[in-house]
C-alpha cells in the first residue's frame, strides 16, 4: 500500500499543476491510480496539461474517464489528451465568441442588469476583462461600472444583489444607453473570432520566443508551487 503522504502529495502536484513535483511524488511510491484515478482527476480539472500528458506517459488507468473501446481507437497521445480534456469543466477564461455574442445581444435588448438578474455575476465580471482582450476597452470600461455599483451589495448574496439591482435601475439604464452608443467597427461576437485568429498566428509565428519564456515561467511556478506541497505535506 502506497503511502498516504505522497499520495497527498502527488494529488496537490496535480492540482497545481508541477510536473517535478508530481514526477517526485511517484519516484517516492505515490500511487498515480490512488482514490480512483484522483491524480489525473485534478489534473484535468485544473487544466494543467503538462502534468495529463506525464501521467498519461507513465500509465495511469484512464478508463475512468475514457472506455477501453474508445481508448483502442486513439491513435495518438495527443488525440487521448483530447478525450481527456473533454471531460475538464468550461475554461471560464476563454474567448467565447459565441457567448460574447449572446452577452451582448441580451445587454442591447434588456439592460445591463439582465445577466446579473438571471444569476450571471461570474459572467459579466469575465465580460469585463473579455471585452478589453478583444480590443473593446470603452465598452469594458461602461459594462465594469455597473458592476464597481453592485460589488457593495453582492458581498451579502444575492438576495441583496437583486435588490441593488431593482433599487438603481435608472442608474443601470443610463449606463446601458451608453454602452449601446459605442460605435464598434465589428460585432462583438466578430471581434472575439478575429481575437482568436490574431492569437493562433501569433502563436504560430512566435513560438520559439514564447515558447522560452513558458519554459522558464513553468520552472519557476513548478519551484514555488513544489515550496508550498513541500510546506503542506510535511
Amino acid at each position: 500500500m502506497s503511502d498516504p503522504t505522497v499520495n497527498l502529495t502527488l494529488e496537490l502536484a496535480c492540482t497545481v499543476g508541477s510536473v517535478d513535483n508530481a514526477l517526485e511524488a511517484l519516484e517516492e511510491g505515490a500511487d498515480i491510480d490512488h482514490g480512483g484515478g484522483a491524480p489525473l482527476f485534478n489534473a484535468i480539472f485544473n487544466r494543467n496539461l503538462d502534468v495529463i500528458l506525464m501521467l498519461v506517459e507513465r500509465g495511469a488507468d484512464l478508463s475512468n474517464f475514457i472506455s477501453p473501446a474508445k481508448q483502442a481507437a486513439l491513435g495518438s497521445t495527443e488525440e487521448t489528451i483530447e478525450m481527456l480534456m473533454e471531460c475538464a469543466p468550461p475554461d471560464p477564461n476563454a474567448i467565447d465568441p459565441g457567448i460574447l455574442g449572446e452577452m451582448d445581444a441580451t445587454i442591447r435588448s434588456k439592460g445591463l442588469g439582465k445577466p446579473i438578474l438571471e444569476g450571471d455575476w461570474e459572467g459579466m465580471v469575465a465580460y469585463v476583462e473579455k471585452l478589453e482582450r478583444i480590443g473593446a476597452p470603452e465598452m469594458s470600461a461602461v459594462v465594469a461600472e455597473v458592476i464597481e455599483l453592485l460589488r457593495p451589495a453582492q458581498s451579502f448574496g444575492d438576495a441583496a444583489l437583486f435588490e441593488a439591482v431593482k433599487a438603481e435601475k435608472k442608474g443601470i439604464a443610463a449606463i446601458t444607453e451608453r454602452y449601446e452608443s459605442i460605435q464598434m467597427p465589428f460585432s462583438i461576437e466578430e471581434m472575439a473570432r478575429q481575437f482568436l485568429d490574431g492569437e493562433e498566428k501569433g502563436e504560430v509565428s512566435g513560438s520559439s520566443s514564447e515558447e522560452s519564456d513558458s519554459v522558464d515561467s513553468h520552472r519557476s511556478d513548478d519551484s514555488e508551487a513544489g515550496d508550498e506541497i513541500s510546506a503542506i505535506a510535511v
